[in-house]
């Protein structure tokens, strides 16, 4: 026996899932750094099968004495990767794409449920429980760095 979803609630539910905060803390993975930078907590969430969209968290510790900035994502299996922000604007939650995430000298930036992530848009094949996938990340200064990002269920 299947559900049927009317189109407009299935986009509502898809949202509330990708975005929603989850319990479950992130587990830490071997560290991964580039110039001063030091990304960890790097994760994702399974997807259904059908699925053109998916989702990433992770943070980012600056321990240098200057700003940096994230600029830009790409992976392999996404046809565009975005980063966005989630909003409250007048009682509704919305999305929107930011152009760069400002990474202060001395602090942790938390990509995480609720807030800022990085979106997967146009997958090439839904994310696994128990798969890795490769996400680069472009900042300004520091330059290039590609994670191995594993997916996760968590509740």
């Amino acid at each position: 026996m299947g559900y049927k979803i009317d189109c407009k609630y299935g986009a509502a539910l898809l949202f509330l899932w990708l975005v929603m905060p989850s319990p479950a803390k992130a587990v830490a993975l071997p560290d991964s750094r580039v110039g001063n930078l030091q990304v960890t907590e790097v994760w994702s969430r399974p997807t259904p099968p059908a699925a053109s969209v998916g989702v990433v968290y992770l943070s980012i510790t600056n321990s240098g004495k200057q700003a940096d900035r994230l600029l830009d994502a790409s992976s392999s299996i996404a046809g565009k990767v975005e980063i966005h922000e989630s909003l409250n604007v007048k009682g509704a939650m919305q999305m929107r794409a930011v152009t760069y995430v400002e990474c202060p000298p001395g602090t942790t930036v938390k990509i995480e449920p609720g807030g800022l992530h990085v979106m997967l848009i146009g997958l090439t094949r839904p994310l696994v429980a128990g798969t890795v996938f490769p996400l680069t990340l472009q900042f300004r200064d520091a330059g290039a760095l590609t994670l191995r990002v594993p997916v996760e269920a968590r509740e």
